[in-house]
Parts: structure tokens; sequence; C-alpha cells
């Protein structure tokens, strides 16, 4: 059961989490930081909830101080042509 991905598209597993944890780990921030879960390309959207939930459940509830973590979003979407146009030097 530890080896269940709990991010994807940063390859993070169930027991890095748990490890973390155990460790000393307090907020789902820092989690994020030693890990990188939530950090790939979904920045978060797809596996925050499942993270969230792995430090309520697996960490002593008098340790977990409180932190807010969002998700980033890009600041203004753009089109894979136009980011391969300008990776060629192209203006």
């Amino acid at each position: 059961m530890n080896d269940m991905i709990i991010c994807r598209c940063e390859d993070v597993t169930l027991g890095e989490l748990i490890s973390h944890i155990e460790n000393g780990s307090q907020t789902v921030k820092s989690l994020k930081l030693q890990t990188r879960a939530g950090m790939g390309i979904c920045q978060g959207r797809t596996c925050r909830v499942l993270v969230e939930q792995v430090m309520t459940y697996y960490a002593d509830e008098s340790n977990i101080i409180s932190s807010s973590v969002g998700t980033n979003f890009p600041i203004r979407p753009i089109r894979l042509a136009e980011l391969a146009q300008n990776g060629k030097g192209d203006p």
C-alpha cells in the first residue's frame, strides 16, 4: 500500500508522504516542499486533496500546523505553437 501513487505528476507515493510526516512534517506545505507533491504540471489540482487527507490521517493532530496551500495557475494560457516558435529564436 505504501507504493500507491498520490501525486502522479511528480511520482510521489503514500510511503514517501508518511515517511516525511513521521520525520516531522507538520504542514501540507512542508510535505509539498519536501516531496514535490502538488508541484507538477497540474499544480495540485489532482492530488492536493489526497495530500491533505494523508496529513490529517497519519499526523499527530496535536502537531499539525494549519496552513493554506492553494493551486498555482499560469499567468495566461499559451498555445503550444507559440511556445515552440519562441523556442527556436523566432520573435
